[in-house]
């Protein structure tokens, strides 16, 4: 086994700055920087849909319809899971496998059809 020094690796170190909060200062800092970037977003969503009413309800129909199909899918695939688990074949639809032939295997080698000029 080996050992990396101190010396190669100064970041990888224990901090000295901790606050009262048991943070590092780092940290503290990167989530008051974190908040503010939020809050100046926040900030130019509501100028945007101030000033365009009809595409900020749009959008706002879109995520919700976008979080209400997040929410199902955990229901579809539990409901999938139970059919296939009792073995009822009307309960869990397939595909249809008959509508495609299946490829068939060639006997000899394919000659390729050069045209002529």
């Amino acid at each position: 086994m080996s050992t990396i020094p101190n010396s190669a690796m100064p970041h990888a170190g224990p901090t000295d700055e901790i606050e009262e909060g048991g943070e590092t200062l780092t940290m503290a800092r990167r989530a008051a920087d974190l908040a503010q970037s939020a809050r100046a977003g926040a900030g130019k969503l509501v100028d945007l849909a101030r000033d365009n009413p009809k595409t900020a309800i749009a959008a706002g129909a879109a995520i919700a319809a976008g979080a209400a199909a997040a929410a199902a899918i955990p229901l579809v695939r539990a409901k999938r899971r139970t059919s296939k688990a009792s073995g009822s074949a009307a309960a869990a639809p397939k595909a249809d496998a008959g509508s495609k032939a299946p490829a068939r295997k060639r006997s000899t080698t394919r000659k390729s059809t050069a045209k002529k000029s």
